[in-house]
């Protein structure tokens, strides 16, 4: 126990550097510093050569976009999300090799085998490489729009909107409760197409990765990626917008105006937008400020970012519980918990 203990106490000062350290050497991590670098760089270039993101550009280096109480409090969600991660929550978050190996142990139980020799193990990689990616992108999108389909499900998700200004910290500006839930997600389907191509093909095919990410992710990420949480206005133009999330589109998806409310909720690809027809292309710079409405300002409060959306949430339960005793459906128009 007291070893134990002793354990918990090390992670839980070093906690605080676990964000520093995923900045400098994770290339999935968002505030990735080669990501930071390649965005400051197109802000520049932006500054110099567009006239509509111009003035945005400057925007970035704005004081409240780094200094403001929302810019505060998404520091110190990283910080609390980081330590919980690693203490009392890491029994939460699923390793997906263990479900890669579940799935493929199970194909290889009802007949389904292979092996890939040398000439196909680079071309049948590039293959897994690309399905990771589509199918983890879909996986994102699908778990944000229940994030937002889902009422007592948007009460958890309403911290990440309630960002009065965009930094590159916001990007991780999640209820721990979301950090579960989309990890699990994530570890899901990366476990299972894994899992599809051990029993396929073996285990000796090898994901094309730069940074420790896949390639595609970084790719995207390089050209904008960080930018998605910022001021800067970024759009890819209408042709690629139908295909790609611009960091223009993201910021319009954190619009606190009514007609961008659950709109382009795709992480890297707007196909998914188009399926499920969240899509919007912006015709110009269309976003005034970021927020959820009159409810932002109430999130300035830790207590309320960590505790309210376990009692919204709970309050919902319970009222779909007892229209359930009374013979309700469930399904009935609900007014939204102001």
């Amino acid at each position: 126990m007291f070893e134990w203990l002793q354990h918990q106490l090390t992670l839980l000062v070093a906690s605080p550097l676990y964000p520093v350290w995923k900045a400098m050497n994770d290339g999935n991590t968002r505030f990735f510093w080669v990501y930071i670098l390649t965005g400051l760089v197109l802000t520049g270039l932006l500054y110099w050569r567009d006239r509509e993101a111009a003035p945005t550009a400057r925007m970035l280096f704005n004081r409240d976009n780094w200094m403001s109480v929302s810019a505060q409090n998404d520091y110190l969600i990283v910080l609390v999300s980081a330590m919980l991660r690693l203490t009392v929550l890491s029994w939460a978050f699923l390793n997906y090799n263990t479900i890669a190996i579940w799935v493929a142990s199970v194909l290889r139980g009802i007949g389904v085998h292979g092996e890939v020799n040398d000439s196909w193990a680079v071309i049948m990689g590039l293959a897994l490489t690309v399905t990771l990616f589509v199918v983890d992108d879909f996986i994102k999108f699908f778990g944000h729009w229940l994030m937002h389909a889902v009422p007592e499900f948007w009460e958890f998700h309403k911290v990440h909107h309630s960002a009065e200004h965009l930094n590159f910290a916001t990007a991780e500006r999640i209820h721990p409760a979301e950090v579960i839930f989309t990890s699990f997600l994530g570890a899901l389907s990366i476990g299972l197409v894994n899992g599809v191509f051990i029993a396929l093909f073996g285990d000796t095919l090898t994901v094309e990765t730069v940074f420790g990410a896949n390639v595609f992710l970084v790719a995207f990420n390089i050209f904008g990626g960080v930018l998605r949480h910022s001021p800067v206005w970024l759009s890819f133009g209408p042709t690629l917008e139908r295909y790609l999330i611009s960091p223009a589109m993201h910021q319009i998806h954190h619009s606190d105006k009514v007609e961008h409310f659950d709109k382009n909720m795709g992480g890297s690809l707007a196909i998914w937008d188009r399926m499920f027809g969240t899509h919007y292309i912006p015709k110009g710079r269309e976003v005034d400020q970021f927020g959820i409405g009159e409810e932002t300002t109430e999130f300035r409060k830790l207590g309320v970012i960590y505790f309210r959306p376990f009692a919204r949430s709970f309050e919902m339960v319970k009222a779909r519980l007892g229209r359930d005793k009374l013979g309700g459906t469930g399904n009935e128009p609900q007014t939204p918990v102001a």
